[in-house]
């Protein structure tokens, strides 16, 4: 499968100076970006649970997930994608960064969720972004591909 990579946002690091952490999101598809209206990212402690994302990403679908170290606001996907979600300066340590790209009714339609330490993971941060039950069952298999692309969709509008 096909990942769509889409620069989502850089972290602004204020405790280490200039350094900065970049955070991307894979999308499965165009199909799916285009179907996303909306995104937000939960920053999460989770001590050194590196196995919370299966529990997280389950209140990211419910909706009743909150990000104890950081709640970004809601924003289009076109804004997030290149790089108007940011994150405060967060204190050193392994966190969950969840994300999830919602429809224009606010249904969780993707998510996806990493865990790692931004100041000692080399890199940038990748959260790999999966289909949610509601959009395997708004968008079936066989559901028609998209006649709008990505920068159509992010320059122009679709709808």
């Amino acid at each position: 499968m096909r990942t769509l990579l889409i620069p989502f946002v850089l972290l602004v690091v204020a405790s280490c100076g200039a350094d900065t952490v970049e955070l991307r999101l894979a999308f499965p598809s165009s199909d799916a970006f285009v179907r996303s209206a909306n995104a937000r990212l939960f920053v999460v402690d989770v001590g050194e649970d590196y196995g919370a994302c299966p529990d997280l990403l389950m209140e990211a679908e419910l909706g009743t997930l909150t990000g104890d170290v950081h709640e970004s606001d809601v924003m289009s996907v076109c804004d997030a994608s290149v790089g108007r979600l940011r994150v405060p300066s967060i204190r050193e340590g392994v966190h969950a960064y969840v994300a999830v790209a919602t429809s224009e009714s606010g249904q969780v339609l993707l998510s996806g969720c990493s865990i790692a330490d931004p100041y000692v993971d080399p890199g940038a941060l990748t959260i790999i972004m999966f289909p949610t039950e509601r959009y395997r069952t708004t968008f079936p298999a066989g559901t028609p591909e998209e006649s709008c692309s990505v920068e159509q969709k992010c320059q122009l509008g679709c709808r």
